[in-house]
């Protein structure tokens, strides 16, 4: 194809390298759903015939349908899927079918196409994120949210806390991961169809048109810039990256919360293998993929930002090769999520092992220290020598008695300071964003809300894309990202 300019074919493993029809595959629905739109465009602006339109779309419209049952393989040999739609329709309808190139670039074919596939892939995985929100938070409100364990800092022992704070707190990080995900597909609100190879066309052509059945509120106001961005594209790889990330960290915690010597996390036998020699393993293996899920999360990001360094304006066909990187990317991305989500909502989180040995209220010690008018660095050393005696004699803080207490400390003597229970602990801490179950019970409110807000302003925007693409006859199993 398009080798009428040079006297010989293109050398065959130039073909196969140079093909992108493995990538193009999940852009087949997006790039008849710009064909539609533009052959629309040229019928009723008149720079081809209105009955050649209606024949093409008819025949767009029933290759859209094969398609949507997987009915329409790419041929490398055709380079992309441009081309291969463009020859199917020549196939079918003769020299008719070549007017559906009229007044339109490959380069703007393409950014148009990816941009289509963006927008859906952001509102899949935003989709996903919100799921993945609400479970922690249902599990948050289930009776094993109302449970107690230590907080971690270094990994180690910190303060305890109710479990529910733990779970809607990666709830936070993944509503913020989904607000995010909102801001960047309402900011794909520009249509690239109609900029040509780079600098537009001498044609009339009604780009508002094309904008309007793609369900874009404008036109990239130019043609340079819409060929060759991909901003878009490196902004979605950095947020799948941050997911991923988020993703990890709390696969991390399950990896270490399942382990026997820990016991705090019991993942459900389906989220569990053995080992193929030792029969009593319970190997968290699919929390410890979702952890290393985040290093090629972040190795398509620096690789598509590294692609795009030093690219000059306009298309060029590096561009190409940042195509797998996001199309791998979106699909990976949602891969965390899905087998997150069932695996949250089928652990069992529990109380950790052995936690009377673990003098996680040292804090309270040194702040009843504070207000019988020590200053804290004093009250902080004096408490840290304390334990440290302490635990050389094999004693435990909440085991101490009254007397042995005021012994050490005679400024609690006469106050109504006593070592706090572990189960008591949390609610010791009272301060707005604590790990009191009042303050624990505002960020669930809080977190719902944000995530029910997103919800609704994500399922309009796919009620609006789903009004055009109907409005064109085209089949919703066509945009499965």
């Amino acid at each position: 194809m398009l080798r009428e300019r040079f006297s010989r074919p293109l050398d065959p493993r130039a073909v196969r390298f140079s093909a992108s029809t493995d990538e193009d595959a999940a852009l087949v629905g997006y790039d008849l759903w710009g064909s539609m739109a533009h052959v629309r465009m040229l019928g009723t602006t008149g720079i081809i015939p209105r009955a050649n339109a209606r024949r093409l779309e008819t025949e767009l419209r029933r290759l859209a349908r094969r398609a949507a049952k997987g009915g329409l393989r790419l041929d490398p040999a055709l380079e992309d899927v441009h081309l291969n739609v463009e020859v199917e329709l020549t196939r079918r309808l003769g020299a008719e079918g070549a007017r559906l190139h009229t007044g339109r670039s490959r380069n703007d074919q393409v950014a148009t196409d990816l941009a289509l596939y963006t927008r859906d892939a952001l509102l899949a995985v935003e989709g996903a994120a919100l799921d993945l929100v609400q479970t922690l938070l249902e599990r948050a409100r289930s009776p094993d949210g109302r449970l107690v364990v230590a907080g971690w800092t270094h990994f180690q022992a910190a303060q305890r806390v109710y479990w529910a704070q733990w779970l809607a707190t990666h709830a936070v990080r993944f509503q913020r991961d989904v607000e995010r995900l909102a801001e960047l597909w309402q900011s794909l609100d520009s249509s690239p169809l109609g900029s040509g190879a780079i600098a537009g066309s001498s044609l009339p052509l009604d780009r508002e048109a094309t904008a309007h059945w793609l369900a874009f509120p404008k036109v990239n106001p130019s043609s340079l810039d819409a060929t060759g961005d991909r901003d878009f594209a490196t902004d979605t790889l950095y947020l799948l990256a941050r997911l991923s990330t988020h993703a990890s960290g709390l696969a991390e915690e399950l990896v270490v919360g399942a382990m026997p010597e820990v016991g705090r996390v019991r993942l459900d036998d389906a989220f569990v293998t053995t080992s193929s020699l030792m029969p009593h393993k319970r190997n968290p293996d699919l929390a410890e993929l979702v952890r290393a899920e985040a290093a090629p999360a972040l190795g398509r990001l620096v690789a598509h930002l590294t692609l795009l360094k030093g690219l000059p304006v306009g298309y060029q066909r590096d561009l190409q090769a940042g195509k797998p990187l996001l199309i791998d990317g979106v699909r990976r991305g949602l891969g965390v999520v899905a087998v997150l989500t069932p695996m949250i909502a089928t652990a069992r989180f529990l109380p950790e092992k052995s936690r009377s040995t673990q003098p996680t209220a040292s804090v309270e010690l040194a702040d009843a220290l504070v207000i019988a008018g020590v200053p804290f660095r004093r009250a902080h050393a004096r408490v840290a020598r304390f334990l440290d005696r302490l635990e050389r004699e094999g004693g435990a803080l909440p085991e101490l008695l009254r007397a042995d207490l005021e012994k050490a400390f005679p400024e609690l003597e006469g106050t109504s300071f006593t070592i706090p229970r572990p189960e008591d602990e949390p609610e010791r801490r009272r301060t707005r964003g604590g790990s009191s179950w009042r303050e624990v019970e505002r960020l669930l409110v809080e977190v719902e809300q944000r995530s029910q807000s997103a919800g609704r302003e994500r399922a309009r925007e796919c009620r609006r894309i789903d009004r055009r693409r109907r409005e064109l006859g085209l089949p919703a199993g066509l945009f499965a990202v």
